[in-house]
């Protein structure tokens, strides 16, 4: 598969945390592996040291400010000097993993201080700019990663960003229906609407290609932002299975939709069926169904 490229949390990669740390996280370790990686610290980045003292966001009415109570510093205006730079000059990129808790990384889980206590939880200030400039790509950290669903969430957009924006590099009509027809059962997942929009624009011949293809992507970006339901993967499951039953008998039929039940009934986990239905489309041939990225989203490496 085309490997992804995301913005990593630099701390995953060397010891740049506050004490000096690196972080080793399972998923991260093997995830490397498979994606390009720009990685970044804002802390290091605006010239803070390895060691150095804790930096912490203070509510301040409706904003946040970064403080290092140590210091008694206020690095505020020198961060959002450095994340409005640095976010203008991320190009091509597919996706955010950051670290979690971080008050400049955390994806919704840093501490919020108000007069000396913990007011709540927020984002880190990097991770809610980056949340702002790149609405439609997955932003996350390693701790929201440890849900199932999320994670697989993460990885079916990152590897379908990266997927469509190869085509562009040689965009033509027939790898742009090729793209749509892989990614049929994906997008009827998320959004059978999109795949229904998108089915019209690759199918419209008075639109030239580069025009198509920029339609084509903001649709589908915005398909795939929001985590789709088990009653829309059933659906899709449901779809598919018709291509396959009928090369089994009537208990391994009847087998196929108890297991398709179990996961509707949050019995099982998705990945045992999508590895039973690709083991099925082996067996019978069914290209069109193996071609399908709905059954491959992701390296199954990645599939812990």
């Amino acid at each position: 598969m085309i490997k992804p490229r995301i913005v990593l949390s630099r701390c995953f990669l060397k010891p740049v945390r506050y004490d000096g740390n690196a972080i080793h996280d399972e998923f991260v370790e093997k995830l490397k592996d498979f994606v390009e990686v720009v990685d970044l610290c804002p802390e290091c980045d605006i010239g803070l040291g390895v060691p150095r003292s804790k930096i912490i966001l203070v509510k301040n009415n409706n904003s946040k400010k970064l403080i290092q109570p140590d210091t008694d510093k206020d690095l505020t205006e020198q961060m959002f000097n450095y994340i409005d730079r640095t976010i203008k000059n991320l190009n091509q990129i597919d996706g955010f993993l950051l670290k979690s808790k971080s008050p400049s990384c955390a994806v919704g889980s840093a501490k919020l201080y108000f007069k000396g206590m913990v007011f709540g939880k927020t984002y880190g200030v990097f991770a809610e700019a980056s949340k702002t400039h790149f609405p439609y790509l997955p932003i996350e950290d390693e701790g929201t990663l440890k849900n199932n669903d999320i994670r697989f969430h993460f990885l079916t957009r990152i590897f379908a960003f990266a997927e469509l924006k190869q085509i562009h590099k040689n965009i033509s009509i027939s790898s742009l229906i090729d793209f749509h027809s892989r990614y049929k059962y994906l997008l009827m997942t998320y959004s059978q609407k999109s795949l229904k929009e998108l089915g019209k624009i690759v199918a419209d011949a008075s639109i030239n290609i580069n025009e198509k293809f920029n339609r084509y992507s903001e649709i589908f970006y915005h398909a795939l932002k929001k985590k789709p339901s088990r009653g829309r993967h059933v659906n899709s499951l449901m779809h598919i299975s018709g291509y396959l039953l009928e090369y089994l008998n009537y208990k391994e039929k009847r087998e196929i939709l108890d297991l398709i039940e179990k996961y509707k009934n949050n019995f099982i986990e998705l990945k045992v069926i999508i590895k039973l239905f690709r083991n099925m489309a082996y067996r019978s041939r069914n290209s069109y169904i193996l071609n399908q990225r709905y059954l491959n989203p992701f390296p199954d490496e990645l599939d812990l």
